[in-house]
C-alpha cells in the first residue's frame, strides 16, 4: 500500500506541473495572437446571437416556413445594415466633435478661471487651476487620439463582419460535417449538444442583453436631448455598447457624457444633473430590470465575473473586457462537457448546476 502511494505521488506532481505549464502556454498564445483572435472571438459571439435570432424566427408563424439558408441570409443582412448605420453615425459625430473642440476648450478654461476667482485658488497654488489645466490637459490631443481609436474600431468592425458572415454560411453544413467526421459512436451528438448548450446560454444571454442595451441607449438619448447635450446619438451608442462590460461599462457610460456636458456648457450644476439622470437610468435598467429579465442565463458567480473581467482585460484590453462574460461562459460550458474538468465548472458556476446534454 505504501509503495503504491509513493509511486502515485510523483505522477500527481508531474500532472500538476504539466497542467500549470499548459495553462501558461495557452495564456501566452492568447496574448501574442490577440490581433487574430480578438476579431474572431467577437465574430463567434456575434454569430451565437444571430443563430439565436434565427432560432427565434423558426418559432414565429409565417417565418418558420422559410428555408434555413434564407433565415440566415435575412438575419445577416439586417446585421450588416445595422453595422453600417453604426459606422456612419460614429463617423459623422466624430466630424462634429472636431469642429466644436475650440468651443469646448474655451468653456473648460472659462469654468476653471471662474473657480480660481471664486475660491482664490491662485493664493494656494501658483497660477491656480488655470495653469494646471493649460499645462496638463490637451483636449484637442485627446480628441485626435479618440478619433484614431474610432478609425481602428471601424476596421475591427469590418473584420468582425467578414468573419461573422463566413460563420453564418458555415453553420448550415456544420452538423453534416460533424457526423462525417465522427461516423461511429455518439461523439458527434455530444459535440452538437455542447454547441447547442453554448448557443442557448451565450446567444440567449447576449440577445436579451442587446435588447436591454438598446433600451438603455434610447432612454439615455432622450435624457441627453432633454438636457440639451450635443452628439446625443453618439453618446447613446457609446452607453449601449459599453453596457456589455460588467460594472466598468456602467461607470464609463455615466462619467464620459457628464464630462461632455461640462465641456459643452461650462456649468458644474448642468454636468451633475446630467450625471444624476444617467445614473438613475443605469440603476433602473441594471439593478431592477436586467436581473429580473436575465434570470440565471449566464450562471456565473459574481466573483467569477469580476475575475474574468480583470483577466480578459489584462490579456486583450478593452475588447477583452467586453468579451469577458461570453468567453468565460463558453469556457465554463466546455469544462462542464469534460468529466475530468466538470468539478471545476461546477465550482465556477453560480448555483452549481451545469446544463444537460453533456458527456457523462
Amino acid at each position: 500500500m505504501m509503495t503504491k502511494r509513493i509511486e502515485t505521488r510523483p505522477l500527481a506532481v508531474i500532472t500538476a506541473f504539466a497542467a500549470v505549464g499548459l495553462f501558461a502556454l495557452v495564456v501566452w498564445m492568447l496574448y501574442i495572437a490577440q490581433g487574430v483572435l480578438v476579431p474572431l472571438a467577437f465574430a463567434t459571439v456575434v454569430a451565437f446571437v444571430l443563430w439565436t435570432v434565427v432560432d427565434w424566427m423558426s418559432r414565429v408563424p409565417g417565418l418558420r416556413q422559410l428555408p434555413l439558408i434564407l433565415r440566415h441570409g435575412t438575419v445577416l443582412a439586417l446585421f450588416v445594415v445595422a453595422i453600417f448605420l453604426l459606422i456612419s453615425t460614429l463617423r459623422s459625430n466624430g466630424e462634429v466633435l472636431v469642429q466644436r473642440l475650440p468651443a469646448y476648450s474655451s468653456n473648460i478654461l472659462g469654468l476653471v478661471a471662474e473657480l480660481d476667482a471664486k475660491f482664490e485658488i491662485d493664493k494656494h497654488i501658483p497660477g491656480g487651476l488655470s495653469k494646471i489645466v493649460t499645462s496638463n490637459v490637451d483636449l484637442q490631443g485627446v480628441a485626435r487620439q479618440s478619433l484614431g481609436a474610432l478609425g481602428s474600431l471601424g476596421g475591427l468592425i469590418v473584420l468582425i463582419l467578414l468573419y461573422t458572415s463566413f460563420l453564418m454560411l458555415e453553420y448550415t453544413g456544420f452538423v453534416k460535417k460533424l457526423h462525417m467526421a465522427y461516423p461511429q459512436g455518439d461523439r458527434a451528438s455530444q459535440l452538437i449538444a455542447l454547441s447547442t448548450d453554448i448557443n442557448s446560454r451565450i446567444g440567449g444571454f447576449l440577445a436579451v442583453k442587446t435588447v436591454i442595451n438598446i433600451i438603455l441607449g434610447a432612454l439615455s438619448y432622450f435624457g441627453l436631448k432633454i438636457m440639451g447635450i450635443e452628439l446625443a446619438g453618439f453618446w447613446a451608442i457609446y452607453i449601449g455598447v459599453l453596457n456589455y462590460t460588467p460594472y466598468l461599462g456602467s461607470a464609463a457610460g455615466v462619467v464620459a457624457p457628464s464630462l461632455m456636458a461640462l465641456a459643452q456648457t461650462g456649468d458644474l450644476k448642468h454636468a451633475f444633473l446630467t450625471m444624476a439622470i444617467l445614473s438613475a437610468l443605469q440603476f433602473i435598467i441594471g439593478s431592477l430590470i436586467e436581473p429580473h429579465v436575465m434570470g440565471r442565463r449566464i450562471n456565473l458567480s459574481p466573483m467569477m465575473v469580476l475575475v474574468s473581467l480583470a483577466s480578459w482585460y489584462s490579456l486583450w484590453g478593452l475588447p477583452g473586457a467586453v468579451l469577458a462574460v461570453p468567453m468565460t461562459v463558453i469556457i465554463l460550458a466546455v469544462l462542464g462537457a469534460i468529466p475530468f474538468t466538470r468539478p471545476a465548472a461546477i465550482l465556477l458556476s453560480n448555483d452549481g448546476r451545469i446544463g444537460e446534454g453533456r458527456s457523462k
